[in-house]
């Protein structure tokens, strides 16, 4: 192999590498998609922050719906977020949401 067919091998390396480190810190191509836990947390799933903290508090649709249509890897990246941790949810209780979803579904 030529000494310009290597050069032009790390050049095409460092380029992917630089393109893979981009996307993941503007978010995009993360467990959630193109937006962060924190924002999928302070946006998306910010009704479910009472059910979150009282296992007595009902869950509503407006916190089932957005919840549905994310992943679980997305969920627990969510729950497991600085914002998270710092909100002052609990995490033991959060787990709960899902399946307290379905029943009021099912």
């Amino acid at each position: 192999m030529s000494m310009m067919m290597k050069k032009l091998m790390w050049l095409v390396l460092a380029l992917a590498i630089v393109a893979i480190a981009r996307v993941e810190a503007d978010g995009h191509g993360g467990v959630c998609g193109k937006y962060s836990p924190d924002r999928m947390l302070t946006h998306v799933l910010r009704h479910c922050a009472k059910p979150a903290k009282d296992l007595k508090a009902p869950v509503t649709p407006k916190c089932c719906e957005p919840l549905s249509k994310i992943s679980e890897e997305c969920f627990h990246a969510i729950i497991n977020s600085d914002t998270w941790k710092y909100s002052g949810i609990n995490q033991k209780i959060a787990l709960t949401i899902p399946k307290r979803c379905h029943d009021l579904y099912y």
